[in-house]
């Protein structure tokens, strides 16, 4: 009986999970390739961008747990799907939130580099390499977001690079900080030119999904 009691929250929780899922699908202005996975491997067996396919995989599930009860199959079975359940529940409800804050981020730090960009482009005269920059993508929607994975990896390394020579700045000896202060500041102003291609490549994806070409 406590196990039914407790599947039957489930089940509630997955319908409130579903609604949740599925507006965030329908307002997720993030590119695809932007994105980073929602969850680990063993966890689920789908790979979607969508939160509510996850959400039908818990359900289904469910429905799996509730044959094997009414099959009478080994408490042990039982135990361990439930447990799996448990924890996509908490996953989902996680990554909720966290997508949502990210993509909140996305879209403030998209008006930021914005406004950056066009101050930048106004106090230094660089509009025209800023078009030649936004030229060297091409325009195929495939290219586009393969442009866009590959910078993204860039930025992912250096900002990698950049914490782990931080943390041995911190244990660095006297002599040796002004090297390693000299190899951040190197891949920080790298680390500014990938955001920097990032931009324009975002706002070219943009402007391909709305049929314009502003370059």
């Amino acid at each position: 009986m406590a196990v039914i009691n407790s599947l039957n929250k489930i089940s509630r929780v997955l319908e409130n999970l579903a609604g949740d899922a599925m507006a965030y699908d329908r307002s997720n202005t993030i590119p695809q390739l932007a994105e980073k996975d929602f969850f680990e491997h063993k966890l689920f067996k789908s790979q979607s961008r969508k939160l509510l396919d996850y959400v039908k995989e818990s359900q289904d599930l469910l429905r799996q747990v509730n044959k094997l009860i009414n099959n009478k199959s080994s408490n042990s079975i039982v135990a361990f799907q439930c447990e799996k359940l448990v924890d996509q529940c908490q996953a989902i409800k996680k990554a909720l939130g966290s997508q949502n804050q990210r993509a909140q981020s996305y879209q403030i730090d998209k008006k930021a580099k914005a406004i950056f960009f066009e101050k930048k482009r106004q106090a230094s005269g660089e509009n025209e390499g800023f078009k030649g920059l936004a030229q060297k993508v091409m325009f195929s929607s495939q290219q586009l977001y393969q442009e866009l994975s590959k910078h993204h990896d860039y930025r992912q390394r250096f900002e990698q690079k950049i914490g782990q020579l931080t943390l041995q700045l911190e244990q660095a000896q006297q002599q040796d900080k002004i090297t390693t202060q000299h190899e951040i500041l190197k891949l920080q102003k790298r680390l500014g030119q990938c955001n920097k291609a990032i931009y324009f490549i975002e706002q070219k994806i943009e402007n391909y999904q709305k049929g314009k070409r502003r370059f």
